[in-house]
C-alpha cells in the first residue's frame, strides 16, 4: 500500500485531502440545514428558494471563473475559491432570514463551484488520459467517506448534546465552517502548478464543431443530472420526514449509510468503464436511477423506499466520474478549465431550478411528483453523457513515462 501510495504524485494527495475535508463540511451542513431554517419558521418552500439562489449563484460565477484566469493564476483563484467556500459556514449557524441564508449560501456555492472546477482541472493536468476516471472516482470515495462520518457525527451529537434543537444545529454548523477550514488549508499545497488561461482558451478561438456539439451535449447532460440529484441532496432529509415521520436522529444513520453504499459506486465506475467502456455503462445506470425513482414514487415499506434510495444513489456515484471524465477527455486541454467550469455550473444551474419546483411541491405535499421529475432527469442526463464523442487524440499532452501518475498506483 505504501509502495503504492508513493506512486502517486503528492499535489494529488494534498487534493484527495481536501476533498475529504469540502465532503465533511458539506454533508453536516446539508444534513442540519434544513432543519435549523424550520426551527427558525421558514417552511419547505422557502428552503427551496434558498437552495435556488445560492445554486444560481453558482452558476453565474462561471463567468468570472472564465475571464480571471487569463490575469491570475489557477492557484491564486483555487486558494480565493477556497476562501468562500469555507468562511460562509461560520454565518450560517446565525442567519436569521431567508435574504441572509441565501447570501451566505451563494457566497459559499461561488467558492464551491471554483473548488471544483479549478481543483479538477488542476488535479487532471498531474495524471494521463487513462487514469482520470481512476483520479475523479478517488474525489468521489474521499469526498462520499467524509460524507459517512460527518452523517454519524452529527447523529451521535444529536442524540448526546443537552442542549435546545436550535442550539445543536448551531454547533454542528460551527463543525462544518471548522472542517472548511481545514480543506482552505489542504488546498494550498494541492495546487502547485500556476497555469493560466490564454486568450484563445478564453474566447474560443479555434474551437472545433465537435467541441462545439460536446460543450451543448455536455451542459444538457450536467443540468438534467443536477436537476435530478439535487432531490437528494437537498430534501432527503424532507423526504424521510414527510412520508415516515422519522425524527433527525434516524434520518442522520440513513444519510450516513448512503454515503457508503455512494463511495461503493465511485469505486466501481472505473471497474465498468475498464470492461465495458464509458457510453454503455452510463446508459445502464441512468436506466437504474430511473427505475429506483419509480419504485420509491409508490406507497412502499420504509425497507423497500430505503433499499431503492440507496440503489439510486449507487447509480448516480457510478454516473458522477463517468460526467467528469467526458468533460475533461470531450475537449483538447487548452479549454478543459472552460469545459470542467461548464459541467460544474450547469449541474448546479439545473439543481437551482429543481430546487425551487421541489421545494414548492413538497411544500403542497405532492412528494411522488418530486420522485417522478428525478427520475426522468436522471435519465435524460445519462443518454446526454453517451452523447459527448471524444477529442482528438493526437493533440492531447503525454506524461513521460518516467513521471509518477496515478495510473501506476
Amino acid at each position: 500500500m505504501r509502495d503504492k501510495l508513493s506512486m502517486v504524485p503528492r499535489p494529488i494527495l494534498y487534493y484527495l485531502g481536501a476533498s475529504f475535508f469540502m465532503g465533511l463540511s458539506n454533508t453536516i451542513f446539508d444534513v442540519v440545514f434544513n432543519f435549523y431554517l424550520a426551527d427558525r419558521g421558514i417552511d419547505e418552500a422557502a428552503a427551496g428558494a434558498i437552495y435556488s439562489i445560492g445554486t444560481g449563484a453558482m452558476a453565474v460565477a462561471v463567468v468570472p471563473l472564465l475571464v480571471l484566469p487569463r490575469f491570475v493564476s489557477h492557484r491564486t483563484l483555487l486558494i480565493w475559491a477556497s476562501v468562500f467556500f469555507a468562511f460562509p459556514f461560520a454565518a450560517m449557524p446565525f442567519v436569521p432570514s431567508v435574504p441572509a441564508a441565501a447570501v451566505a449560501l451563494g457566497l459559499n456555492q461561488v467558492g464551491f463551484l471554483g473548488c471544483l472546477s479549478l481543483g479538477n482541472s488542476i488535479a487532471a493536468s498531474h495524471v494521463p488520459d487513462a487514469a482520470r476516471t481512476r483520479l475523479f472516482s478517488g474525489f468521489f470515495i474521499c469526498y462520499l467517506g467524509a460524507g459517512a462520518v460527518a452523517s454519524a457525527v452529527v447523529s451521535a451529537l444529536s442524540s448526546l448534546l443537552p442542549l435546545a434543537d436550535l442550539q445543536k444545529y448551531q454547533v454542528i454548523l460551527l463543525i462544518s465552517f471548522l472542517s472548511g477550514c481545514l480543506m482552505l488549508v489542504l488546498r494550498v499545497p494541492s495546487a502547485r502548478k500556476t497555469l493560466r488561461t490564454d486568450k484563445a482558451e478564453a474566447t474560443g478561438d479555434g474551437i472545433t464543431s465537435e467541441e462545439r456539439r460536446n460543450f451543448a451535449v455536455l451542459v444538457l447532460a450536467a443540468a438534467c443530472l443536477g436537476a435530478s440529484i439535487t432531490l437528494v441532496f437537498r430534501f432527503a432529509n424532507v423526504l424521510f420526514r414527510q412520508i415516515y415521520d422519522l425524527p433527525v436522529s434516524e434520518i442522520s444513520l440513513i444519510l450516513g449509510g448512503d454515503k457508503v453504499v455512494s463511495v461503493v459506486g465511485a469505486v466501481v465506475a472505473p471497474l465498468l468503464v475498464k470492461r465495458f467502456s464509458l457510453r454503455p455503462s452510463a446508459g445502464f445506470f441512468g436506466g437504474l436511477a430511473f427505475v429506483s425513482l419509480m419504485v420509491q414514487s409508490f406507497t412502499v415499506p420504509l425497507v423497500v423506499f430505503v433499499l431503492f434510495y440507496l440503489l439510486r444513489l449507487f447509480s448516480n456515484y457510478c454516473l458522477m466520474p463517468l460526467l467528469d471524465t467526458v468533460a475533461i477527455s470531450g475537449f483538447l486541454p487548452r479549454r478543459r478549465l472552460v469545459s470542467t467550469s461548464l459541467r460544474q455550473s450547469s449541474f448546479y444551474l439545473g439543481g437551482a431550478v429543481a430546487a425551487a419546483v421541489y421545494g414548492d411541491l413538497l411544500q403542497r405535499g405532492n412528494w411522488q411528483a418530486t420522485l417522478w421529475i428525478s427520475g426522468g432527469c436522471a435519465l435524460a442526463g445519462a443518454v446526454a453523457v453517451t452523447l459527448v464523442r471524444e477529442a482528438d487524440a493526437g493533440t492531447r499532452r503525454a506524461h513521460p513515462p518516467t513521471e509518477k501518475v496515478l495510473e501506476n498506483a
